[in-house]
């Protein structure tokens, strides 16, 4: 297996913070769809504390990476908007190697109540995942982020960044990826605001793979499960969009119920390097589970299993058509019992 965490200097875009994301969906006509209660581009964040993350707008970045022996270095374009309804901050990234060479990531930023701190999930170009947590630090205007999930890393491999505005429109990131308690890469990148984030045409799915998660737009879903032996079900809508270079699609939801509404986000890509499919599922309260996928060509089905938390998931997703898929869920306790199960229904609305 090759290892494909920061520490690498083969593709700096790999070691480094990014900072944006554009949310436009589009119907045939190429006009917005609205969903009540998700609009289109928030204006704001949905609580005071994520305004210490980064200001939505177009910033350009300057970054470089350093080892024992090598530097490397490269600049950016990326565009940061909230999304889901101002829970999460989205960033969208465009990276110019020195070579000419062209990569995009995604990220969300959001916070976790239930742990009482930050959020950072990275989806890179090649479909490889990270995840960070982060807490705020009042004194000196920071959040330090610490790695929590690096997939396939050796587990004495851990990435820190401390990021900090500097000035309104100005932030620095500072990163130390080490191994065995030993610093192997040092990394700085200065990013400036320059306006208002800018609007792109709508991405298509980058691989073949991609493709068969289905299309972009708006879908109606339905999900049904047990409780206290009564039967129950719940009704979902949701806009799907692919993330800039059609790298990733995105997700953005909310269940319709008597009471507050009720939010959700995923975003599934495909890792080119490790030939599997990655799901990443926001909760509404802030905790992200992370889930790995093989594809079955015979059913049209990606399991899918959950790695963190370890176990607790199975999903088998079929996907019917591009506009049409099915799923059953299997929850399991810590005795590996299960303890709820549930069937659900999506179609786009066409």
């Amino acid at each position: 297996m090759r290892e494909r965490t920061a520490w690498i200097l083969g593709g700096i875009a790999a070691a480094l913070p990014v900072v944006g994301l554009l949310v436009l969906n589009f119907n045939g006509d190429s006009k917005p769809v609205e969903i009540p209660l998700l609009p289109q581009s928030p204006t704001g964040p949905s609580h005071p504390r994520l305004q210490v993350l980064d200001e939505p707008g177009r910033w350009e970045s300057e970054s470089s990476a350093s080892n024992a022996s090598v530097t490397n270095s490269n600049t950016c374009h990326l565009d940061t908007r909230w999304g889901l309804n101002g829970h999460c901050l989205f960033l969208e990234e465009k990276v110019f190697d020195p070579s000419g060479a062209v990569t995009y990531e995604f990220a969300v930023k959001h916070y976790n109540t239930n742990i009482n701190m930050y959020h950072y999930t990275l989806v890179q170009d090649d479909g490889y995942v990270r995840g960070f947590v982060g807490n705020w630090k009042v004194d000196s205007g920071r959040i330090e982020w610490q790695s929590v999930y690096l997939p396939g890393a050796p587990n004495d491999v851990v990435q820190r960044m401390n990021e900090m505005q500097l000035a309104p429109g100005k932030r620095e990131t500072r990163t130390e990826i080490s191994r065995a308690g030993q610093l192997e890469v040092t990394a700085i990148t200065r990013a400036e605001r320059k306006g208002s984030a800018q609007a792109e045409l709508p991405a298509t799915p980058a691989t073949p793979e991609l493709a068969r998660l289905g299309r972009g737009g708006i879908w109606n879903e339905s999900e049904s499960f047990t409780v206290n032996g009564q039967p129950e079900t719940i009704q979902m809508t949701g806009r799907a969009r692919w993330t800039s270079g059609g790298r990733a699609l995105l997700y953005e939801g909310v269940i319709h119920g008597k009471g507050k509404k009720e939010y959700f986000m995923w975003i599934k890509t495909y890792d080119r390097e490790m030939k599997i499919y990655r799901f990443i599922h926001f909760h509404t309260d802030g905790p992200v589970d992370h889930f790995e996928g093989e594809w079955e060509e015979a059913t049209k089905t990606i399991t899918w299993r959950s790695i963190q938390p370890p176990g607790e998931y199975l999903i088998r997703e079929t996907f019917v058509s591009s506009t049409h898929r099915n799923w059953h869920i299997e929850a399991y306790n810590d005795q590996g019992k299960t303890y709820h199960t549930s069937d659900g229904e999506s179609r786009l609305q066409e």
